[in-house]
């Protein structure tokens, strides 16, 4: 898949929340079930998905974060150099980059 002019690989982290949200989110979960995905998996244990999240793009600033949970967005807004992908009205929308430390 090309993104921003760059290989990306889609990466899915654990569907365990995803499979106890129920019905309504049906379709996303047959999407996080496909085979052609990356598993990453999860050191942290007893922790929610948004937390694991979080804090691997704290240590390593090489992902785009995809979602449109609310408080997820919110919260890696707050990181600098770390963009966000989102589905609005039928499109992928990215968000702008936020500024990334100087090296």
């Amino acid at each position: 898949m090309d993104c921003l002019y760059a290989k990306c690989i889609p990466i899915i982290t654990s569907m365990a929340e995803l499979e106890k949200l129920g019905t309504k989110y049906r379709i996303a979960l047959r999407i996080a079930r496909d085979e052609r995905w990356e598993r990453l998996q999860c050191s942290h244990k007893g922790v929610y998905a948004d937390d694991c999240l979080v804090d691997r793009v704290q240590k390593h600033k090489i992902y785009i974060v995809a979602t449109n949970d609310r408080d997820l967005k919110r919260r890696i807004r707050k990181i600098p150099g770390v963009p966000i992908m989102s589905v609005a009205k039928g499109k992928y929308v990215i968000e702008r980059l936020p500024d990334a430390p100087e090296k």
